[in-house]
């Protein structure tokens, strides 16, 4: 095989496992090949190998070769070089009690404790920092709870800081993080490190990946926290191999997570899909965003608890920050059949459903994922969200694409922003 085939050969493998979009990581340019075009796609193979170990390990070499769409060869020079690296191990395939000629098998797995990152949520009064081993799994938590509308920029920048200063000290030389990942909510500037709005912050237009950065000497990344999520639905077996669907997170908020031919989409300003703030009715009700009729106006836990508390009584407190107790409250009561409730909840469906029709008519994804703390509703809302799909959308356009819920048995943002911060060091 001539070097340019072989060139394109591994290309095409990027495509076929991450969609068209990974050729930006490895292009070949012209008719001729260089030095940096195999560089590149070494490098991308090498990554294939690792996000599928992460997800799928231990397994055997010959077995990843054929999903991967990897030679032989290749998979045992890219694996030869994450164990002399100490990034690999060996394990003894589980025995099936059945004797057999031959080497044993053997299987290999991402060393967990040779890479640690940290990942950083931070929501409306509340920093929460989580470290995270080379598998991507949480292995220490720690919450500070702070008011951060109160925080200016140079405060925020300064408690994030000190914070990750704090918890980093606790931790054993072994343990040191290589990155750190900042998920935020509200609208964020991928690109350049800037939260752009949060509901959790005074201030606008907050740059923190640059100062972050210079104070804590390590590569920082700031994510929305809906595209994190969606990193995490992506890392999960069932969604691996999908290349176009999108994630709906229902919480406080509402968010959206694209992944279009296979890569995380951030648009040409790193905000992209906001989903939560397009509108479902103009001149309708309000949203923190400032505006009106958005889709958080009606589907966000704030929007749920005010005006639930129009109909039915309910404790005393600041209608616009409830907690996870009171939201359980609401659910409860729909469990309950309280008809005002269930008819909120119903509404609610209905302009979700609105929503993810005008997504499907301009994006016909694969699948749309509905997770998040808002999940919990999910049995209240579904009748709602289809409902209201089939009556914004002719049947043709639906068909094709499913709906599902993930649920939020874990910390789904924090293990999608760690899974996010270990892409940095890979």
């Amino acid at each position: 095989m001539s070097l340019r085939k072989s060139s394109l050969y591994c290309a095409a493998n990027l495509s076929a496992f991450y969609g068209p979009g990974a050729l930006n990581r490895a292009t070949v340019k012209g008719s001729s090949l260089k030095t940096s075009d195999t560089e590149q796609i070494r490098l991308a193979n090498r990554k294939l190998v690792v996000d599928y170990l992460r997800v799928h390990g231990p397994v055997a070499r010959v077995d990843m070769g054929p999903v991967l769409k990897l030679s032989p060869a290749t998979v045992t020079s890219i694996t030869s070089d994450l164990q002399k690296e100490g990034l690999l191990v060996e394990v003894p395939a589980p025995s099936d009690n059945v004797v057999s000629r031959g080497r044993p098998r053997v299987l290999i797995d991402l060393a967990v404790d040779t890479q640690f990152v940290i990942g950083v949520k931070l929501s409306i009064n509340e920093i929460r920092l989580m470290l995270g081993n080379q598998k991507g799994s949480i292995v220490k938590t720690e919450v500070i709870e702070l008011q951060t509308l109160a925080l200016s920029r140079e405060g925020l920048t300064e408690a994030l800081c000190s914070a990750l200063r704090m918890f980093i000290a606790k931790l054993p030389v072994s343990q040191k993080p290589k990155a750190v990942g900042l998920a935020v909510q509200g609208v964020v500037n991928g690109h350049q490190g800037e939260v752009v709005w949060s509901p959790a912050l005074a201030d606008k237009h907050i740059e923190l990946k640059a100062p972050m950065q210079h104070e804590l000497n390590v590569p920082v990344l700031v994510a929305n926290d809906a595209n994190c999520l969606a990193m995490a639905v992506r890392q999960q077996p069932k969604y691996q191999q999908l290349t176009d669907f999108a994630v709906v997170m229902l919480g406080y908020g509402v968010g959206m997570g694209m992944v279009v031919r296979g890569e995380l989409y951030a648009g040409h300003h790193g905000a992209a899909a906001e989903f939560g703030h397009t509108k479902y009715s103009p001149d309708g009700a309000q949203c923190l965003c400032g505006k009106r009729g958005c889709i958080e106006a009606y589907v966000g836990d704030y929007a749920l608890y005010r005006d639930a508390a129009a109909v039915v009584r309910l404790p005393q407190d600041d209608h616009l920050h409830p907690n996870e107790d009171r939201m359980m409250e609401l659910v409860e009561l729909a469990d309950r059949n309280d008809a005002a409730v269930l008819d909120l909840f119903e509404r609610a469906g209905r302009v979700l459903g609105y929503g993810v029709a005008n997504y499907i008519a301009l994006m016909s994804p694969e699948t749309i994922v509905f997770s998040g703390p808002g999940i919990r509703a999910y049995r209240h809302l579904e009748a709602g969200i289809r409902q209201g799909l089939s009556s914004a959308l002719v049947s043709e356009l639906i068909c094709e694409t499913s709906l599902e819920a993930v649920p939020w048995d874990d910390d789904m943002t924090g293990l999608g922003v760690i899974a996010l911060a270990l892409q940095e060091v890979d």
